[in-house]
């Protein structure tokens, strides 16, 4: 017994304790709002190459996610298709050796259990999890595990709605999408869910 509260103790201690999560479920659609609410960053971890901006909306409007300490779920898929920074030179950039223009299609179908963050933003609830999927670009399907923070936003600000705000990080290789020159490329990826009656009602 006083083994199992000294194992409570240090957990709480060390920020690894969290109060269960009442499910609440987010919706990833293309419908609302009507502004861009992803993107996909692509890195040279050793910054010889410039990095490659990708952004755009869901790829349907049947992605959801529900926060749930004991179930938590994610399914959505985002399409980025646009790409910042377009003009001049691309081959200077990490991806400038793709086809152009770029489609980039992120499809995450898991989630693991929810996590605390490392370094939390105060006074905004937050998790970390580890969201399973795959990336398709450039004709080719790779399997990603992204480490994700989730940070729930109260609706003050410039985002007037309530919101579920993703920010994931992962790593390819240079070869997984047919660039041998580079040895690792950094992903992030970001995203702006919304509770299920923000998609009907839009603050002005």
């Amino acid at each position: 017994m006083k083994l199992h509260r000294l194992i409570l103790l240090c957990c709480a201690l060390s920020g690894y304790a969290q109060e269960p999560v009442i499910p609440t479920e987010f919706r990833v659609t293309s419908a609302f709002p009507k502004y861009v609410t992803a993107d996909l960053e692509f890195r040279d971890p050793t910054g010889v190459k410039w990095p490659t901006f990708l952004y755009g909306k869901p790829a349907n409007d049947t992605g959801k996610i529900v926060l749930d300490t004991a179930k938590p779920t994610a399914a959505f898929a985002l399409l980025c298709d646009k790409a910042a920074q377009d003009k001049g030179d691309q081959s200077r950039r990490v991806l400038g050796s793709l086809t152009q223009p770029i489609t980039a299609t992120l499809t995450i179908t898991a989630v693991g259990a929810l996590g605390p963050v490392e370094k939390p933003k105060s006074g905004k609830p937050a998790h970390s999890a580890e969201m399973t999927g795959t990336l398709e670009i450039g004709g080719k399907k790779i399997p990603v595990k992204a480490k994700t923070n989730l940070v729930q936003h109260d609706g003050k600000g410039d985002e007037k709605n309530r919101a579920l705000m993703l920010d994931g990080q992962f790593s390819l290789k240079g070869t997984d999408l047919g660039l041998p020159a580079l040895a690792n490329i950094d992903v992030r990826f970001g995203l702006t869910a919304y509770p299920v009656d923000a998609a009907t009602t839009q603050k002005k």
